[in-house]
């Protein structure tokens, strides 16, 4: 196995992102649930329940569903942007091979659009010793303590490892946890919590696992038969009350999935006899003890060794009287035996023109080229990425295998180099057409599309919208409607007389059962008596002219009008005249020459008036005699 070594001056950038990890689920029971047609969701296992023996279906953590029709995503999925940091462990459990500290773990968090990055919360997990002790998980604080050696700052987003302690290490763990609704408590002591292998082998949305691993001791190596001595370092200062567990492991963090197995308890040394093959591989060594910061006896420090084999010798006999013969890819006398390098000898068998010779300890290997398989002696042969699924192509994109390679191409319908291809520009299916909402007369119908994918810069010939008449619309009835009213006709020439206007139901006529008009169709009316005779009549007479003198014999004048009224239309002109003179006053020297004014003719009461004043005014003796002469004639 392959590992990262984190050296002390690195700076690990851990991103947890919606991106998606490697599909490591891990389904033991998946068989049964098969055999039995039992078909779970694609995010969904197959477990059993062990009360009632019965298997069913069950998402993955932080999932929610049946397991069968529905297994519904959290909001935010987290995972590692950057695998090659990690040990392939599973989709959400990171392993870390760290060789010196410090170590600072960057963490941040992306939500997808429009929506608030949620808070997180980073937890250490503290295995307990089984059965007798419960683990244990301790929330991390927030406060950035400069003397604290583990530190969380940027709101979650940041866990700073300022040292690495024995009790940092796996099986204990370091996990980051999204909370989206419920509240975080402030709380940061300890609590009992387990971690199941479930959990742990199988991808949740909501939380990412750390596990910090060492470099294993190595010892040996040794020929099988020999005895092997593991022994705990001085340096961990083991009390009275630590309690050691040694386990085998077929490979390194074998807990996780249950395979490991406990081979020796309370011992701080381990001594195997008689090694056999399958001594060799990972021992671990539990330490736990009582810790400060949990109630119980948990983790506190692990040591992991690798009994090494000797795979170059072969020995017979016993340890001390033992015959060794070197094995084939090593040479010497037995006693010590070196790696020969087949890919500088010629005598070996060479590998083919177009394959790498690499030479291993004890053997050697022909590299086939990039994009072939084989032994790489006898055959490298093209391999086929499109039909095994191993390209790199969109979706989108038909894969086209070549000699040691493929070629993307995208399909009709979409552009691009392959590796991405973005659908070209189409109208989308036209919608229905709306509704008509009415039974008989004349009403369009429309129906709309869309120009589909804009990012491509093309666009979609046609219109994007269409009218049509709503079909099988019988004609409505139509109601009739009056038309405008005819002029007046013509009145006679006489001075009175009867006209008449008539109007028509014909805008429109009624049709198709429509009713008729309401109302009258012709009116009447009196011709106006502008055209009849008028005799003409005096007005009144105007008053007199004041009298110019005021003795002797003067003129005063009075008119009067034909207008009241005027004649028209033939009618008779007033008869007499409309103008009238008189005199007024008297001469002095013979006011008998007369024996009454002229204007006393008309009999005028006015006249009278002024004759009156005259005499009163003019008369001194021979006016005073004529007025006693003129007043009986008054």
């Amino acid at each position: 196995m392959q590992k990262f070594f984190l050296p002390s001056s690195s700076l690990l950038f851990i991103v947890l992102s919606t991106l998606q990890g490697k599909k490591l689920i891990n389904d033991p029971y998946k068989a049964e649930c098969v055999r039995r047609e039992m078909s779970c969701h694609p995010k969904a296992i197959c477990q059993l329940d062990k009360v009632s023996s019965d298997f069913y279906c069950r998402c993955l953590p932080g999932y929610t569903g049946d397991g069968i029709n529905l297994c519904q995503a959290p909001a935010f999925h987290v995972t590692v942007s950057d695998a090659s940091v990690c040990d392939e462990m599973g989709e959400h459990v990171c392993l870390l091979y760290v060789k010196e500290p410090p170590v600072t773990l960057h963490v941040s968090v992306s939500a997808s659009a429009n929506r608030r990055p949620p808070s997180v919360i980073w937890y250490k997990f503290y295995t307990g010793q089984s059965p007798q002790f419960h683990s244990y998980r301790r929330r991390l604080g927030s406060v950035g303590n400069p003397t604290r050696r583990i530190r969380v700052g940027s709101r979650g987003r940041i866990l700073t490892l300022l040292s690495i302690q024995d009790d940092d290490f796996y099986p204990n763990l370091f996990w980051a946890e999204v909370r989206l609704h419920a509240l975080i408590s402030r709380n940061l002591g300890a609590e009992a919590y387990d971690v199941t292998p479930f959990q742990l082998l199988n991808p949740s949305g909501l939380r990412f696992y750390f596990a910090l691993e060492g470099a294993p001791i190595e010892v040996g190596p040794f020929l099988e038969g020999d005895t092997a001595v593991l022994r705990l370092p001085e340096s961990l200062h083991l009390s009275p009350s630590s309690f050691v567990q040694w386990i085998k492991e077929p490979r390194p963090l074998t807990l996780l999935d249950n395979q490991a197995m406990v081979i020796a308890e309370d011992a701080e040394k381990m001594e195997i006899s008689g090694l056999t093959e399958a001594s060799f591989g990972y021992i671990r060594a539990l330490v736990y003890d009582f810790h400060s910061e949990v109630p119980g006896r948990v983790l506190v420090a692990e040591r992991l060794f690798l009994i090494k084999k000797d795979v170059s010798k072969t020995c017979e006999g016993r340890s001390e009287d033992r015959s060794c013969r070197c094995n084939p890819g090593f040479e010497g006398r037995g006693v010590h035996c070196v790696d020969i390098n087949e890919c500088e000898r010629e005598t070996t068998q060479s590998c083919l023109a177009e394959a790498t010779c690499t030479n291993t300890y004890g053997s050697y290997f022909c590299r086939c080229p990039r994009g072939s398989e084989g032994d790489g002696l006898l055959r490298c042969i093209d391999i086929d990425e499109c039909t095994r699924g191993t390209h790199n192509c969109n979706q989108d994109a038909l894969c086209l295998n070549t000699l040691g390679s493929y070629v993307c191409a995208c399909q009709s319908g979409f552009v691009g180099d392959g590796s991405r291809c973005i659908a070209k520009s189409t109208w989308s299916p036209w919608s229905p057409w709306s509704p008509c909402s009415v039974s008989c007369g004349l009403q369009n119908q429309l129906r709309i599309r869309e120009c589909t994918h804009e990012e491509s810069g093309m666009r979609c010939l046609g219109p994007s919208a269409e009218l049509r008449g709503c079909p099988n619309l019988r004609p409505c009835p139509m109601d009739g409607a009056w038309s405008v009213w005819s002029p007046w006709s013509v009145c006679p020439e006489t001075c009175s007389g009867i006209k008449k206007r008539v109007r028509l139901c014909d805008s429109p006529p009624p049709s198709r059962g429509g009713l008729s008009c309401k109302g009258e169709k012709e009116q009447l009316g009196l011709c106006p008596s502008s055209h009849c005779a008028v005799d003409g009549a005096w007005s009144p007479w105007a008053s007199w002219t004041p009298c110019p003198v005021s003795c002797g014999l003067g003129v005063v004048r009075r008119s009067r009008r034909c207008n009241s009224p005027s004649p028209k239309h033939g009618g008779r002109n007033c008869s007499g005249h409309g103008y009238e003179e008189g005199s007024c006053g008297f001469p002095v020297r013979d006011p008998l020459l007369a024996l009454r004014p002229p204007f006393l003719n008309q009999a005028d009461r006015e006249g009278e008036l002024h004759l009156v004043s005259f005499l009163s005014e003019c008369g001194k003796g021979a006016g005073s005699h004529l007025l006693r002469l003129w007043l009986p004639l008054i």
